[in-house]
């Protein structure tokens, strides 16, 4: 991230606390403003009446619900996602496949080069 630059809001949406805490935190000291965790859909949806992140990171599989019905929504508003999932990617809906994906585990240096890759594509320096 650029220094001196405004932090990019990303929202986050992920259910189990460790690895919501953990990505929240290294996304923090990566230079990004974390919006959530949001661990259930409706938190997320909440959270997105609110505020107009950057992008978005969210997991597939919340604790009883996937996360497909955020999809329309962060479509409709421009966001940009990446997809966390223990899944592999051809598991996954077809609904999910026009999207970033890391599949967990993964390191932290593979999500920050997403990050900046997605918020380079969807919001390029005016500098």
């Amino acid at each position: 991230m650029t220094a001196g630059a405004t932090a990019p809001l990303i929202l986050l949406v992920e259910d189990e606390w460790l690895i919501a805490t953990t990505v929240a935190e290294a996304l923090n000291q990566h230079g990004c403003e974390v919006l959530g965790p949001a661990p259930t859909v409706a938190r997320a949806l909440s959270f997105l009446e609110a505020a107009h992140p950057h992008m978005a990171i969210i997991d597939f599989r919340l604790a009883r619900e996937t996360t497909e019905d955020i999809l329309p929504v962060l479509d409709a508003m421009k966001i940009p996602v990446c997809v966390l999932s223990g899944y592999a990617a051809a598991q996954l809906p077809t609904r999910y496949q026009c999207y970033r994906f890391l599949e967990k585990p993964f390191r932290m240096h593979e999500l920050f080069a997403t990050v900046d890759e997605l918020l380079a594509e969807n919001h390029p320096s005016s500098g």
